[in-house]
């Protein structure tokens, strides 16, 4: 038994800037009723190599009881690269007693690694900084501030004022306290977090649509009608959200590219941006309902060579160019629902990509998003659409959203189902939304209904998911590409398209490493959505003895996992011998969970 632990509590921010100190809390609890002199030890890693030298703080500990201590690590001066840091506690004669690590990202802003999380509670009297503290242990880089608006059509109520921010009521009743937005937004900025404020592209509530004295306003001249051939709807295009206090219960949509309607949203979102203080747009769609019109029948607009729009996710790149334009250095997120159109904000200048999935859309294939491939599949694309779009020339990693226990009302958020899903998509080079408000998930597409918890056990794994996502970043979404390779499992099932009941090979590669993802498929199955929260568990495998073909010389092979040695890498020994196939690379690894990466570099 242990007689003394050290966990890693946080660290003060989720981002540092190059060269940046970044603090690290840590609680030593003491087991035994002794007083002892010990030794508490931080280093870094970056992949597998040691990064600048240890950092070392002699401590006395009291007897029986938790101590806090804090040590500071100087970032390198390096832009965009994610490392681990160790703490570990040794006594006199260097024994190793317990350790810890974390995850640490120095990148000078969000968009290349983005890690989006939300907030939906925006009462008098929440506690801004508990919640924003809970997210920071998560690494969540970016928010989204999920219907904190007063209306679609406009964001800033009327009760905001020089005075003070004030309170007001959502289209749903709901009371948002002006207040509780602006402590949110101080306490996250304190931790390097951007601040996104939430809204449709392309929706207004009735009031919006009829004056003061009941007359038709110019915003009627901006809707959207379904064509004559749509056979989804007749007139014009609106949801009927529910009663509303307010009589804003029906959200009617527009055109994007009508230049009125552009000119009206975007002055209205800048007045959003800087009388709180956001940093950017998160802005929303309903996904693809088929061909519309304008209010005279015509055309939503013209292609570059001349042909008619019908479609609004053929508007997507020329709103989002247009919307990015007019915010300058204010950051643009955009969510093309379903995936429907995301071909087209890939191309955009939005500075961050994101959509919401549903199992039963489909891809440009007409292939349904049902299955953890599917989720992968166009995160590679997104990946690849954006190159030229992207500052770096490597792409942008696509944040993906995707309701995984959606059916559930009570009790605990499905472990497997949980990090199967993040595993399959982090291994792919994305991201995921599904945390926040604290430290809360998402099952279902209404923010505040977040009351499906996550268990204890969960919990902690998400925090180490959390920090390997943050260590590996340069191996997970830093240029790599997927890669045809032979690789293969003795005495297990496998597969490279991550079928049911198979240990998923998963191969990709960059200019130094050639890496192989194995997602634990073994008794379980390969759909993402698990409605009720009945997936189960995947089988560990002990001893797995891989066979490895490569075209490269390989020097050293390593293996990182978020479910071991809290997720620092070990490296493997191999035996290298050239057959038919070429060059063969056999190893073994010694244990998978949910989610092995082997790294071998060239």
């Amino acid at each position: 038994m242990d007689t003394i632990t050290c966990k890693i509590v946080d660290t003060d921010k989720v981002r540092y800037n190059p060269g940046e100190k970044a603090i690290v809390t840590v609680v030593i609890e003491n087991l035994i009723e002794k007083e002892r002199d010990i030794a508490v030890v931080l280093s870094a890693n970056y992949l597998s190599e040691p990064v600048g030298a240890e950092e070392r703080l002699k401590v006395s500990v009291d007897k029986q009881g938790l101590q806090t201590v804090t040590l500071a690590w100087q970032t390198p001066e390096e832009d965009y690269k994610g490392y681990l840091l160790k703490v570990r506690l040794e006594d006199k004669k260097g024994k190793l007693l317990s350790q810890d690590t974390i995850g640490v990202d120095v990148s000078s802003s969000w968009v290349k690694f983005p890690r989006y999380g939300y907030l939906c509670d925006f009462e008098e009297g929440v506690d801004a900084a508990g919640k924003i503290d809970r997210m920071n242990r998560f690494h969540i880089n970016g928010i989204e501030y999920y219907d904190w608006q007063h209306l679609h059509h406009m964001p800033v109520a009327d009760t905001v004022s020089k005075a003070g921010a004030g309170m007001w009521q959502d289209w749903a009743g709901r009371s948002i306290d002006g207040d509780a937005i602006l402590s949110y937004i101080k306490e996250a900025k304190d931790k390097n977090m951007v601040n996104m404020a939430y809204n449709m592209i392309y929706a207004g509530t009735d009031t919006f649509f009829t004056n003061s004295d009941g007359k038709s306003t110019k915003a009627n001249d901006w809707k959207l009608y379904f064509a004559e051939d749509n056979d989804r709807g007749s007139g014009e295009f609106s949801f009927h959200m529910g009663t509303s206090p307010n009589g804003n219960g029906n959200l009617y949509f527009l055109n994007p590219l009508n230049k009125e309607w552009q000119e009206y949203i975007f002055e209205q979102e800048l007045k959003a941006l800087r009388t709180f203080g956001f940093d950017g747009w998160h802005g929303d769609t309903v996904g693809d309902w088929g061909n519309m019109t304008t209010s005279e029948g015509k055309p939503l607009g013209f292609n570059k060579d001349g042909n008619p729009i019908y479609l609004v996710t053929d508007t997507y790149t020329d709103f989002l160019n247009a919307a990015k334009d007019a915010l300058g250095d204010y950051y643009l997120s955009f969510n093309p629902v379903g995936a429907q159109g995301i071909e087209n904000a890939n191309v955009s200048d939005s500075d961050v990509l994101y959509t919401e999935f549903w199992p039963w859309d489909k891809d440009r294939e007409e292939m349904t998003y049902d299955t953890y491939s599917s989720l992968v599949r166009e995160v590679e694309r997104t990946m690849e659409d954006s190159k030229n779009r992207s500052f770096d020339g490597k792409g942008k990693s696509l944040v993906v959203k995707a309701y995984i226990n959606y059916e559930k009302t009570n009790g605990e958020m499905n472990t497997p189902s949980v990090l199967l899903c993040d595993a399959a998509v982090y291994a792919a080079g994305g991201s995921r939304l599904e945390l926040g408000n604290g430290d809360r998930m998402l099952h279902k597409e209404y923010y505040p209904d977040d009351n499906v918890l996550m268990s204890e056990e969960l919990t902690d794994k998400m925090k180490r998911m959390s920090d390997f996502v943050v260590a590996y970043e340069n191996l997970l979404r830093d240029g790599q590409e997927t890669v045809e390779k032979t690789v293969e499992v003795e005495e297990h099932s496998y597969s490279n398209t991550g079928e049911s009941d198979t240990i998923w090979v998963y191969s990709r590669a960059d200019e130094k490493y050639e890496i192989v993802h194995f997602i634990n498929l073994l008794g379980t199955d390969n759909l993402w959505r698990d409605e009720i929260g009945k997936k189960k568990t995947p089988e560990k495998v002990s001893n797995l003895k891989v066979t490895y073909y490569s075209d490269s010389e390989i020097k050293k092979i390593f293996l990182a996992s978020p479910d071991t040695e809290y997720g620092a890498s070990t490296e493997l020994k191999f035996v290298s011998v050239k057959d038919e196939k070429g060059m063969k690379y056999t190893f073994e690894i010694p244990s998978l969970e949910y989610w092995d990466m082997v790294y071998m570099e060239k």
